[in-house]
C-alpha cells in the first residue's frame, strides 16, 4: 500500500473539508481528495444560507451550532470568512402555513433562539424590496444568516493546509477495497491504492456509485435546485434579512448588490448517478430558466422589483434528499471502517462546521453526540432497496420544503 493515513476523507465540497479540518483537529492524520479541483461541484452552486428554527426538533440543534461555528469560524480555524447576519424572515400566506408559522415561534423560544411575530411595517423596514401585504403572518429571526457558498469550503481547505494535511485534487475514487469485512484502502483510477483506517465518502451523489459497487443503497437521491442572482439593484445591501414565502417553496435574498431568487420546483431533474460518465461534472448539468419564472410570478407581488431584474447568473447544484429529510452521518451498513456524511437535503452547506465537527470526534473518539442519532444512515432498513421507491420518496421531501411533510417519511 502506499501512503497510509489515519482518515481519507472523499470529496472536497463542505461537508468534505468540513470533515477533514476537524479530523485534522482531533490529531488524525487526513487525506482530502477530490475528482476534480475541491469546491467544484455542487457547494460553491449552493445559496449559502443558515436558519436555527428547522422542521423539526433533529434538525434545528445543527442548524444552530453551524451558525455558531460560522459566526467563530476565524478564531477557530484563523482563516478569514466573510459572514452576513441580518436574519431571517418567514411568510405565511396560507391558513395552514400559519398555523405551523405560529408553532414554529413557539417551538424556537423553546430553544432559545431569538424569534418574533413581525407586522407588515416592521417587514417592509427590514427589506425593502419586499411588499408583505399578502402575509397572513411572519416571523423575524435576527440570527440566522448567509455567505457566499464557495468561501466556506475554500476556508476548510486553506486551514488543511495550514496544518500541512494532504489535499489531492484529480484524485478519483473508483473503489472501496474490503479486507476481512472492513474497508482498508480506496483505489484511484490510476490503480494507486491509499490506506486509512477510516474511510470518510462525502462526494454527493458520487458516493451513490462507490457504496451500490459495494451492495449497499445508500437512502439519499440528487436533486437538481436551481437559483438566480440579479444584476445590482437599487436599495438592495447585504444588512437586509433572507425572505422566505412558505406555499411558493421559495427564499430571496441580497447578493452582490443584487437579489438571489431560490426556489423548489415541483417537478425537478433528477439524474441517476449510475449513468453518468467518467467525466461527468455538475457544471455539465443542464439548468433551465422556465421553473423559476413560474415561481417568480407566484410571489411577484412580493419581490416587484424581480421579474424585470436582468439575470446576472443562472446557477443549480445537486443536492442529495433523503426520504425523512435528515441528513445520512454515521458507518455506511456493516463495514467496519467505512463512514458517510451526506444527504444534505439542501441545508449541508450551513450545517457542515457542526456535523463535521460531530462526525470527527466520532470518528476518532469512538464518542456519538447525541446530535446524531436521528441520521443513522441504516435507520430505513431495506425498506428504499428500490430505486424508483427511494427517487419518488426523496422527491416528496424536495418539493414539501418548509412544510411539515418536509420531515415525513412517505
Amino acid at each position: 500500500m502506499n501512503d497510509a493515513y489515519d482518515a481519507v476523507v472523499v470529496g472536497a465540497g463542505a461537508l468534505g473539508t468540513a470533515t477533514a479540518y476537524h479530523l485534522a483537529r482531533e490529531g488524525q492524520r487526513v487525506a482530502l481528495l477530490d475528482r476534480g479541483a475541491t469546491v467544484s461541484e455542487t457547494s460553491p452552486r449552493a445559496a449559502g444560507m443558515g436558519m436555527q428554527i428547522q422542521a423539526d426538533e433533529a434538525l434545528s440543534p445543527i442548524a444552530r451550532l453551524g451558525i455558531e461555528k460560522l459566526m467563530a469560524f476565524e478564531e477557530e480555524t484563523g482563516q478569514p470568512l466573510e459572514v452576513f447576519q441580518p436574519g431571517s424572515i418567514k411568510v405565511a400566506r396560507t391558513p395552514g402555513d400559519e398555523a405551523q408559522l405560529h408553532a414554529e415561534v413557539s417551538r424556537g423560544r423553546s430553544m432559545g433562539v431569538e424569534v418574533s411575530l413581525v407586522s407588515p411595517e416592521e417587514a417592509k423596514g427590514l427589506a425593502p424590496w419586499f411588499s408583505p401585504a399578502g402575509a397572513r403572518a411572519m416571523w423575524f429571526a435576527p440570527h440566522d444568516i448567509y455567505l457566499e457558498p464557495g468561501d466556506l469550503p475554500r476556508a476548510y481547505v486553506r486551514a488543511l493546509e495550514s496544518a500541512g494535511s494532504t489535499i489531492r485534487e484529480g484524485a478519483e475514487v473508483v473503489r472501496i477495497g474490503l479486507e476481512d469485512g472492513r474497508a482498508r484502502y480506496v483505489e484511484l483510477a490510476d490503480a494507486e491504492q491509499i490506506e486509512a483506517a477510516a474511510i470518510v465518502l462525502a462526494a454527493g451523489a458520487w458516493t451513490l456509485r462507490l457504496t451500490e459497487a459495494l451492495g449497499i443503497l445508500l437512502p439519499m437521491w440528487p436533486i437538481r435546485h436551481e437559483l438566480l442572482i440579479t444584476t445590482p439593484l437599487d436599495g438592495v445591501t447585504n444588512a437586509q434579512p433572507v425572505v422566505r414565502i412558505m406555499d411558493s417553496k421559495c427564499y430571496v435574498r441580497p447578493c452582490r448588490g443584487g437579489l438571489m431568487f431560490g426556489a423548489y420546483e415541483p417537478d425537478p431533474l433528477q439524474p441517476n448517478p449510475g449513468e453518468w460518465s467518467p467525466d461527468y461534472r455538475v457544471a455539465d448539468m443542464p439548468l433551465d430558466l422556465a421553473p423559476l419564472r413560474a415561481r417568480m410570478d407566484e410571489v411577484a407581488a412580493e419581490f416587484p422589483s424581480l421579474p424585470g431584474a436582468p439575470v446576472a447568473e443562472l446557477r443549480g447544484g445537486l443536492p442529495n434528499m433523503t426520504p425523512d429529510g435528515h441528513f445520512l452521518v454515521g458507518p455506511v451498513g456493516e463495514l467496519d471502517g467505512l463512514w458517510v456524511i451526506g444527504g444534505d437535503n439542501v441545508g449541508g452547506l450551513s450545517t457542515s462546521p457542526a456535523l463535521g465537527a460531530h462526525l470527527a470526534r466520532w470518528i476518532a473518539s469512538g464518542e456519538r453526540h447525541d446530535d446524531l442519532l436521528p441520521f443513522e444512515p441504516t435507520r430505513f432498513g431495506d425498506r428504499f432497496s428500490d430505486h424508483a421507491e427511494l427517487r419518488r420518496a426523496c422527491l416528496s421531501t424536495y418539493v414539501d420544503k418548509y412544510s411539515d411533510d418536509e420531515v415525513v417519511v412517505r
